[in-house]
């Protein structure tokens, strides 16, 4: 499985703040008719001046090198941003937390697709069993806030099969919203 789409990026670095002990996550996603931005802030581990200078070498990553020796989610999201012009920024300062936004020209021919948002933002808040996540999103004028704990007051069992459910047609009652 690769990154491609922008959904794609947006679920493996919102894992990346999971698998950094955050307690709170806030995912904002703007977008407009020739942008498509997207930041992940955290609270968790953060990163020291040294990891911050590797962290868009495809070879560094701080995972166990008996299981992987290789980190490309950053690399592959700076390609994929700056191909159409777009950037990505990180800022980290370590025991305080990791902010990444990364922004895509819609309008580019090298602009991968924006993919299916609504499951990946349904997967993302399923998966904050320990985490708060906020989700903040723009869209021309428009905008949706939700959160894993707001949705957990009301579906306590996140991990039945019906909450799933109504958690995905949530998102994708509030994604058709601001069209």
């Amino acid at each position: 499985m690769g990154l491609r789409t922008i959904a794609d990026h947006i679920m493996d670095i919102t894992q990346n703040s999971f698998k950094a002990e955050a307690k709170k996550i806030t995912l904002t996603i703007e977008e407009n008719k020739n942008w498509f931005c997207f930041q992940v802030e955290d609270d968790g581990c953060g990163m020291d001046d040294e990891q911050l200078k590797t962290v868009f070498d495809p070879f560094y990553t701080t995972r166990d090198h008996r299981i992987r020796k290789f980190g490309l989610g950053l690399p592959f999201l700076k390609q994929a941003a700056e191909a159409t012009g777009g950037a990505v920024e990180i800022r980290s300062a370590k025991g305080a937390g990791t902010v990444v936004k990364a922004c895509f020209d819609t309008n580019h021919v090298d602009c991968q697709s924006i993919g299916d948002l609504a499951g990946c933002l349904s997967t993302l808040i399923l998966s904050a069993t320990d985490v708060e996540l906020q989700v903040n999103r723009f869209k021309d004028g428009k905008t949706y806030f939700i959160s894993s704990g707001e949705l957990k007051k009301y579906l306590p069992d996140f991990s039945s099969v019906k909450a799933i459910k109504i958690v995905y047609e949530i998102i994708e009652e509030l994604e058709e919203s601001i069209k």
